[in-house]
């Protein structure tokens, strides 16, 4: 004999759907974040003072292009974040688009990324 219990199906679905609604929110911080600290890099030229070593680990020589670079590798990265929360909430052809352009800027924060660090590690001429 089968007995479904009224109900209870519509609530593991609202569930996940609240865990989504705030893995998306909570992206959506992350991005912004990032964001707000490129922001400051870009326009400042150097890292905090309160900053410790360890948390610029792979750069060496930290110069004024050297955090620029860091500071747009930070935004692209906040953008492609947040181009990836808005595909939920956009039509399927634009949350295509959106996928792309996250990609993009994902792939752009990377190169950034790794070419500052080069351009850190690098010997003075």
């Amino acid at each position: 004999m089968h007995v479904e219990i009224s109900g209870q199906g519509h609530q593991s679905r609202l569930q996940s759907a609240s865990v989504g609604y705030g893995l998306e929110a909570l992206a959506y911080v992350a991005g912004t974040g990032l964001i707000a600290a490129g922001v400051y890099l870009v326009m400042r030229g150097n890292f905090p003072a309160w900053w410790s070593p360890r948390l610029m680990w792979p750069l060496v020589n930290v110069t004024r292009r050297v955090s620029h670079l860091q500071g747009w590798a930070a935004i692209a990265l906040g953008l492609s974040i947040i181009a990836i929360v808005f595909t939920s909430a956009a039509p399927e052809v634009v949350g295509g688009v959106l996928v792309v352009v996250a990609l993009f800027f994902y792939l752009l924060a990377v190169a950034l990324y790794l070419f500052s660090t080069w351009l850190s590690r690098r010997p003075a001429a």
